[in-house]
């Protein structure tokens, strides 16, 4: 038996080309050499353009929060102002505010959740189907792509709720 130096020198020759790989394990006290193929990674069955598409759709998803947050803040606030100015509540109602601040918060992420399903139903559902019939790619891998990125989180969320 030869030593272990003398075996990776061995294997040395038959490294692969640059780029490629392998594994070398011991089996029965004997070193192999295994050709590694890495598995294509979701994201190459998208081409650039199609998750050009996707960002695209998240960030108008993403856009769709802010007027709803901003309508409720505002209302909220001017609700509560009114109230404690005609029915002179003073620092004692403090509670009543933080009652209608959940109910505005309710009511902005319904609004927001509309929109975004609203958006999402109208516009970009047309434009991932045909993407995906151009990839071939099935609804469960797109998924699976976009799983893949985190920066693509509302879209996954918003795609994920309309699979139901």
């Amino acid at each position: 038996m030869s030593s272990p130096f003398e075996e990776l020198e061995y294997l040395a020759d038959f490294l692969p080309e640059e780029g490629e790989s392998v594994i070398v394990s011991r089996n029965h006290g004997e070193l192999i050499c295994e050709n590694f193929q890495k598995e294509r990674p979701l994201d190459e069955m998208a081409s650039p353009e199609f998750y050009g598409h996707l960002v695209h759709a998240n960030e108008r998803l993403n856009a769709l929060v802010a007027r709803p947050v901003w309508i409720s803040i505002l209302a909220w606030f001017w609700i509560c102002v009114i109230f404690h100015e005609r029915l002179n509540w003073g620092w004692g109602g403090w509670y009543i505010d933080l009652g209608l601040g959940l109910v505005a918060m309710a009511a902005s992420y319904a609004a927001i959740r509309l929109r975004q399903d609203r958006y999402f139903k109208h516009e970009v559902r047309p434009t991932l189907n045909r993407q995906m019939y151009g990839s071939n790619l099935s609804k469960y891998a797109l998924v699976g792509v976009i799983r893949q990125r985190p920066e693509l989180r509302t879209l996954l969320d918003t795609l994920s709720r309309s699979l139901h």
